[in-house]
């Protein structure tokens, strides 16, 4: 991907994530009523793979994170998160810092150079933590049955979101999840951030979950891809984008982990004014 597209394609994804708000501290919650049983065994099955219930029970997860497009470096820094996803902080090895402490995003210093800085702090902590976010209040997920994915079966279900949920609520995921590993292989999503459904449909894109570390029993993905995708052939060409985690690890954060100090500035969502 040329360097004149890796950032409009970075706010794609902005949409596709880090707009599905996070969750409060109760991540256990049921999913909005399942559909199916089918979608119930999806879910338990992934939840199980990637040992959720030991995720739920840590305090604070972190490891150092590289994303890259275009074939820059967009991020290189440290992540850390509540397993909830309720707090997130990303410090750039560069020195800023942006933290969503469950209302706000906020970067520090105020004057720091951080593009993106939203985008950042929500979207990486969701496309680690989807496996254990299937039941958040809001969330449905319907079983859609084996399909192929680059010559492999897998199977699938759809994720989509009430009404209410998030920015962009028509969003839609489709979950490849392995059938041997029980894993979370791979996702197609859609963007409705500044368009309707229709325009979204033209240009979905994809993930893929290529390599796990299994850290204190949770297999934690280490690297993961990102495609162009389509309903009829899957993924389609060249990697556009790619993440490294590295030293993944369960950790207890300090008290000041997600407190700014007052030097900082509130990263708005895109139309709003910022403070």
């Amino acid at each position: 991907m040329s360097n004149r597209i890796a950032l409009p394609f970075a706010l794609t994804l902005l949409a596709a994530a880090g707009c599905q708000s996070p969750e409060p501290e109760e991540a256990d919650a049921p999913a909005t009523e399942p559909a199916t049983d089918a979608a119930t065994d999806f879910i338990s099955r992934i939840e199980s793979a990637h040992a959720a219930e030991v995720w739920h029970g840590k305090e604070g997860f972190q490891s150092d994170i590289v994303v890259r497009f275009g074939g820059n470096a967009i991020v290189e820094g440290r992540m850390l998160i509540t397993p909830s996803m309720s707090r997130t902080r990303i410090e750039l090895a560069s020195g800023p810092v942006v933290v969503w402490d469950g209302e706000q995003v906020w970067v520090s210093p105020a004057g720091a150079e951080f593009p993106e800085a939203r985008f950042h702090a929500l979207t990486w902590p969701y496309f680690l933590s989807v496996p254990m976010k299937l039941r958040d209040p809001g969330a449905r997920v319907e079983s859609q049955g084996a399909k192929q994915l680059r010559g492999e079966s897998f199977d699938t279900a759809k994720l989509t979101f009430d009404a209410a949920v998030g920015d962009t609520p028509d969003d839609w995921y489709v979950l490849y999840r392995n059938p041997g590993s029980g894993r979370l292989a791979a996702m197609a999503y859609i963007v409705t951030f500044g368009k309707n459904r229709e325009e979204a449909e033209k240009e979905p894109h994809a993930v893929t979950y290529d390599e796990f570390v299994e850290v204190e029993g949770v297999p934690i993905p280490t690297k993961w891809t990102y495609w162009m995708w389509n309903q009829e052939e899957g993924i389609y060409g060249e990697p556009i984008g790619e993440v490294a985690l590295t030293n993944p690890e369960f950790v207890t954060p300090e008290a000041t982990a997600f407190v700014l100090p007052e030097d900082r500035r509130q990263e708005a969502m895109p139309g709003e004014t910022r403070q």
